[in-house]
């Protein structure tokens, strides 16, 4: 069972990782769903704060913290070596338009979406530590406070100034991540019994 176990976390983890630098790659396609526009992420980035309290619920304080620095380190390595791609020199016949924009987010983006990520991360880990009773409690005030921080720290370091309507793209982004996040919460109670120690296990 052991064995079973580390396997679960490691994929969650896994997955964890992959889905945080695939919302990174695809933040920049912005998507309209009524008179909501989202970024192209937003689907897939809702999914992390679920995966993250999966891990935390089966795996604890210290597992949850560990991915959330990985997930930071994962996002800056993306941007960084983006960047250094970027400013190498391609051959003549090589159209590179598309990797630009990809890759190409200003600086002032690039420190919003690590600085916006790293602090709502942290603050739903520590939060879903400290709140005590069900899962459901656990989940729903840390993923809120976590989706608020996200949304209002992301929006206000790469849009405040810019003329964008910041209160009309928080509240729509606010909504839509915190709903996800609540719809997929029975990935919690799936994967917990997987995690949770037997009573003769030892390590």
């Amino acid at each position: 069972m052991i064995v079973k176990r580390l396997e679960v976390l490691v994929v969650l983890t896994s997955l964890y990782i992959a889905a945080e630098v695939v919302s990174n790659a695809t933040a920049g396609r912005l998507v309209q769903i009524g008179p909501l526009v989202l970024p192209g992420a937003i689907f897939l980035y809702s999914l992390t704060f679920t995966l993250r309290d999966a891990i935390h619920a089966a795996g604890g304080y210290a597992a949850a913290r560990g991915v959330v620095w990985g997930g930071f380190l994962a996002n800056a390595l993306l941007a960084l070596y983006g960047l250094f791609v970027l400013a190498l020199p391609a051959p003549a016949w090589f159209g590179g338009e598309a990797y630009t924009q990809v890759f190409g987010q200003s600086a002032r983006v690039v420190v919003a979406s690590l600085t916006a990520y790293l602090l709502a991360q942290l603050a739903n880990t520590w939060i879903f530590e400290r709140v005590r009773g069900s899962i459901l409690a656990k989940v729903t005030s840390s993923n809120a406070l976590a989706v608020l921080l996200d949304t209002a720290i992301f929006i206000t370091l790469a849009f405040a100034g810019t003329g964008a309507p910041l209160l009309n793209m928080m509240l729509g982004q606010i909504l839509f991540k915190f709903a996800l996040s609540l719809v997929l919460l029975p990935l919690v109670y799936a994967v917990r019994p997987l995690l949770t120690p037997d009573p003769g296990d030892s390590v």
